[in-house]
């Protein structure tokens, strides 16, 4: 790398910083290309010299958050072996993932909503940060689907519902789980509840669920 090209990369990390932290303390919406400029110490001409947009930006979080929830996931599956215990283990990572990186979590969230027309935009249509939020998102998504398929192949798991049935289902429960959870975080306190008790007890009848039928 030459040393303009290093530069531009300096400069380039330095803007995301900055727009990092606006994104995550006021959010999306309330986070402009001047503010992220005058940040930065850089004119807003200057910024979108590096960036396209706002949405380019604010796609890079989108990728760390993925990148960040793989690695997680990668390493709560590789403890367990291969089947319900395993499956169960890429929703107790998503778990963590949401408390360790509460900020993350709501621009996972957030992007997967906001962005949905990505995945259905012609390939040649796409950004560089699109296809780069793309090729995370599938990379998560065959984490996923690989656990279930080696569940299955192994007969630890019921075989007479579709596995990308399965899937989703227990991505959209996990989900809808730890949102609402984490939003009556301070009731389950007053009753002497953690979130983690609630959650294992879920996937444990998930797990049972899911297990094969005789």
């Amino acid at each position: 790398m030459s040393r303009k090209e290093r530069e531009i990369e300096q400069r380039k990390d330095f803007i995301l910083q900055k727009a990092e932290k606006l994104f995550l303390s006021q959010g999306y919406d309330d986070t402009t290309m001047d503010q992220i400029a005058e940040e930065s110490e850089f004119s807003k001409g200057t910024v979108y010299k590096y960036f396209l947009s706002k949405d380019e930006i604010y796609l890079t979080l989108g990728i760390r958050a993925y990148q960040m929830i793989i690695e997680k996931t990668k390493k709560f599956i590789k403890r367990e072996e291969p089947g319900i215990a395993q499956l169960m283990a890429v929703g107790k990572a998503y778990h963590e993932f949401y408390k360790g990186a509460p900020d993350y979590a709501m621009v996972f969230h957030h992007i997967g909503d906001k962005f949905l027309d990505i995945a259905n935009k012609p390939k040649k249509e796409l950004t560089t940060n699109e296809k780069a939020y793309l090729e995370q998102s599938n990379a998560y998504r065959d984490l996923f689907v690989g656990v279930i398929v080696e569940a299955i192949k192994n007969n630890k798991l019921r075989t007479d519902k579709d596995p990308i049935m399965i899937g989703i289902t227990l991505a959209t429960l996990t989900s809808g789980l730890i949102k609402e959870l984490t939003r009556r975080e301070k009731n389950l306190e007053n009753l002497n509840i953690t979130t983690k008790q609630i959650v294992d007890f879920v996937f444990e009848m998930l797990g049972e669920g899911l297990k094969p039928r005789e």
